[in-house]
């Protein structure tokens, strides 16, 4: 029992790995695969958990305390007379600490603080952009699978047009050039089906680079002509204030406060105080001491560093409106580019699409009745396949645009469909 189903088992493995190599049979990745995947393992993002590691050591060095100090001093010893040898020398023996003012550990620690909220700042931004880019590029591979669609379409409709012409050259209707210019363009078609599948197959490898694998997938799932609904531009401004992008830049605003306040507290100086015993070998006693020292303040010595500081933290605040403008200026681009698509979209389908189909049906009509020549009826072919063409780069363009919209606001817009074929 056990062998037959150990047999069953290898024959269900190599039916399993024979689908896999037969060619033509499609295995697609759906988007949220990608996402998950890009995730997971791409390699830019692998990164962060040793940022984060790093910045734990700088967490655990600003906030060490300064460490006592052992103080030794021997004197009036070594020498002549009553100071030879040991006979009279004096031992102190003392521990001195340096005590930090103007809260400067509190200080330290805060700008590693901010640092380490950068730092997830930072990821995020990362995040949003390395899943934007393969998004980008997995809407390549849907494009260029619209495309060979299209273009399969039109070999079809060029081949059938072939047919019909040598059918009208065997009964001597029209002349062998015909025949011979309608396969030349069938030829053309079918040389830009081999080229547009080379291309989807290398956009295919670029798309699992992402994930730092080969591609185990032959075509991608999507529909472009479910095209998402245009944002309202007030929305979009207001996601501006929380895009991962312009809270990086609010971030190290508060970094560079933190360093100014350190830098200023870094004028203020340490003292130092101790205490110890001292040994009087001369007359057999002990005492204790106590020392305290203070550096003289004529100057503020961080004066430079404070005036580095200022400048760095005015800079950020600078940046950080520059940065809000061009959100503001590339949201507003975007968006209006993405209305005129819509908008061209919905006039290619209830215009120019309804237009181009009527007239290849009338020429094809009367190319039959001799009413039009092959010229003519080529002429109504590109037309319509044109228009489609145009179509397909259309929606492929506003799908970026509103990808592009969702990166800068930083939020996942709801992808409503305005326009569906």
């Amino acid at each position: 029992m056990k062998l037959q189903l150990l047999n069953r088992r290898a024959y269900f493995s190599a039916a399993l790995s024979l689908l896999l190599t037969l060619p033509g049979l499609a295995f697609a990745i759906d988007l949220s695969t990608a996402v998950k995947r890009t995730l997971t393992a791409n390699p830019a993002l692998q990164l962060y958990p040793y940022q984060v590691r790093a910045l734990e050591g700088e967490a655990l060095q600003a906030g060490l305390k300064p460490n006592p100090i052992l103080h030794a001093d021997l004197e009036n010893a070594f020498g002549t007379g009553d100071s030879r040898f040991l006979a009279g020398h004096e031992l102190t023996l003392s521990l001195s600490q340096v005590i930090e003012l103007g809260q400067k550990r509190e200080k330290r620690v805060d700008v590693v603080d901010r640092k380490s909220v950068a730092i997830q700042r930072e990821y995020e931004v990362k995040r949003l952009d390395v899943i934007a880019s393969m998004m980008r590029d997995y809407y390549q591979s849907l494009r260029l699978q619209y495309l060979m669609s299209w273009n399969s379409q039109r070999i079809e409709a060029e081949r059938a047009a072939v047919e019909v012409i040598q059918h009208r050259a065997s009964a001597g209707v029209v002349g062998k050039a015909d025949v011979m210019r309608m396969q030349l363009r069938l030829a053309k078609s079918q040389a830009k089906q081999s080229e547009l599948k080379a291309q989807h197959a290398n956009s295919l490898n670029v798309l699992a680079t992402h994930w730092a694998e080969s591609p185990d997938f032959s075509e991608v799932k999507g529909d472009l002509n479910q095209t998402p609904a245009l944002p309202e531009m007030d929305s979009l401004h207001q996601a501006i204030q929380s895009t991962p992008d312009y809270m990086l830049s609010v971030t190290q605003t508060r970094i560079s406060e933190a360093q100014l306040a350190l830098a200023q507290a870094e004028s203020e100086a340490n003292v130092t105080v101790g205490a110890g015993i001292r040994r009087f070998e001369a007359s057999n006693d002990n005492a204790l001491v106590f020392n305290f020292s203070m550096p003289l303040q004529w100057q503020n010595k961080n004066q430079g560093n404070i005036a580095s500081a200022q400048a760095m933290h005015q800079q950020t605040l600078v940046s950080q409106d520059i940065l809000k403008t061009r959100l503001e200026i590339a949201v507003e681009r975007i968006h209006s580019a993405m209305l005129n698509n819509l908008n061209q979209l919905q006039q290619v389908d209830s215009d120019l699409r309804p237009v181009a189909n009527s007239l290849l049906a009338e020429v094809k009509r009367g190319y039959q009745l001799g009413l039009y020549s092959v010229l003519q009826w080529l002429d109504a072919q590109n037309e319509l396949f044109s228009i489609e063409r145009e179509r397909i780069e259309t929606q492929h363009a506003t799908h970026l645009q509103f990808l592009e919209l969702e990166r800068l606001s930083g939020s996942k817009l709801a992808p409503q469909a305005a326009h569906k074929e």
